[in-house]
């Protein structure tokens, strides 16, 4: 089925663990980077999946993506900032962190990201990322991710499991369907869209 032609309706629990979980896993490929994109809960989930790529010698350097401002226990900062602050403090060195700090959404983590890999590595020379977000995020950002890509550069899938959208959980609980039902959503609006691609799920 198209995913230009899902309804609402047609979301039963079979349909949406297709569409946000199938065929996403981690290859544990080297990369040139690491780039983990930003959320209010970023820090907690998605920078120790990161971290431990980065500790296990696949990328020497870690982007972090966000540019939102929030209020965090620490104080009001930028969820990249959040993000690095809690990246040091698992042991990152502070010059191997890229702040990518000006995007306010999906897709401008992407773009913006591109800018930093230029700046830092020149696109030409990158040829592999690893893309770190929540498993029930992974589908969209790297739909966006491989669109807007320049096409010699291979991104590879790294999903974080948060406590009510795992793959195996997300239906167990009214915040998890509601959360899950709605990235499915998103993916079939931002196909409509012309965001990204459409594509048979």
């Amino acid at each position: 089925m198209l995913v230009s032609k899902i309804k609402e309706e047609d979301l039963t629990f079979e349909m949406v663990d297709r569409l946000l979980f199938q065929g996403l896993e981690d290859t544990g490929e080297n990369v040139d980077c690491i780039i983990v994109l930003g959320s209010v809960k970023a820090a907690q989930y998605r920078v120790p999946v990161a971290v431990d790529a980065y500790n296990a010698g696949r990328a020497s350097k870690l982007m972090l993506c966000g540019g939102a401002l929030r209020d965090f226990p620490v104080g009001r900062c930028s969820e990249a900032e959040h993000m690095y602050k809690a990246a040091l403090e698992l042991g990152v060195a502070e010059e191997n962190v890229i702040l990518e700090n000006s995007s306010q959404n999906t897709v401008e983590n992407i773009l913006f990201a591109l800018i930093e890999l230029q700046r830092a590595f020149w696109l030409n020379k990158v040829r592999r990322v690893l893309l770190v977000t929540t498993a029930y995020h992974m589908r969209r950002s790297l739909a966006i991710a491989r669109y807007l890509f320049p096409e010699h550069i291979a991104i590879v899938p790294c999903p974080a499991n948060d406590n009510n959208t795992k793959r195996d959980n997300w239906m167990n609980t009214p915040v998890g369907i509601e959360r899950a039902k709605g990235e499915a959503m998103n993916i079939v609006r931002s196909v409509i869209n012309g965001v990204i691609p459409d594509f048979e799920i």
